[in-house]
């Protein structure tokens, strides 16, 4: 949110509630009479007339908004032929994105965001967190041009903007250490373990086995 829209939503949120209490304070409430004497006041009244105003444009504009804002889409047309369409998903073109980020490893893909626009064209803004620290201004390049090819295979020229943003990387794990241990994957503990009970069985086998063949 653009710091413009938010404080026109800050203005608004508070001439309304300003102009709330001042026209239910002489209705409800404990302090009814003084809330009442007070709108005999000229510049009291002139300032629930002004926050009056405020809150009207501001409810005015918000039903605008309702009405005639565009939808949001989900898809946009890659092809045309005839009658006949061919539309890929925001969610497609996000997956195509994330897999092209962390394809070799260095990166996760954070977050991955899709705006739609009504000419057919989609931005993409894509929040990268690095496994190590990394060179951002060459890498970031290099993801870039890799985005723009692999979303062209997907939704062809219908990419407008590609936004990439980088996040803190991970501290590097001291070799050894706990954190090294806890990145590797439980299947290869599991996997260990059969081994080492498969050895052990296998060992106390083969004592138990020489052990008959001397007591023989």
């Amino acid at each position: 949110m653009s710091g413009i829209k938010r404080f026109l939503l800050i203005v608004f949120a508070l001439s309304g509630l300003l102009c709330l209490a001042a026209l239910a304070l002489p209705w409800i409430g404990p302090v009814q009479g003084q809330a009442t004497r007070l709108l005999a006041n000229q510049n009291y009244f002139y300032g629930v007339q002004a926050v009056l105003a405020i809150t009207f444009v501001g409810l005015l504009v918000t039903l605008l908004c309702a009405c005639f804002a565009p939808r949001k889409r989900k898809t946009i047309v890659v092809e045309k032929s005839g009658g006949d369409k061919i539309t890929v998903s925001t969610d497609a073109i996000a997956s195509q994105a994330s897999h092209t980020v962390e394809s070799d490893g260095r990166f996760v893909a954070d977050k991955v965001h899709v705006r739609t626009r009504g000419d057919n064209h989609v931005k993409v803004n894509v929040r990268v967190k690095p496994r190590l620290p990394v060179d951002v201004a060459a890498e970031g390049m290099r993801l870039h041009d890799q985005l723009e090819g692999s979303l062209a295979n997907v939704c062809g020229n219908k990419v407008q903007r590609i936004n990439l943003e980088f996040l803190e990387a991970d501290p590097a794990p001291a070799r050894g250490s706990s954190l090294e241990t806890l990145q590797i994957p439980q299947s290869v503990y599991e996997r260990a373990s059969l081994m080492r009970e498969s050895s052990d069985s296998g060992a106390g086998t083969a004592s138990s086995y020489t052990a008959t063949s001397e007591g023989e």
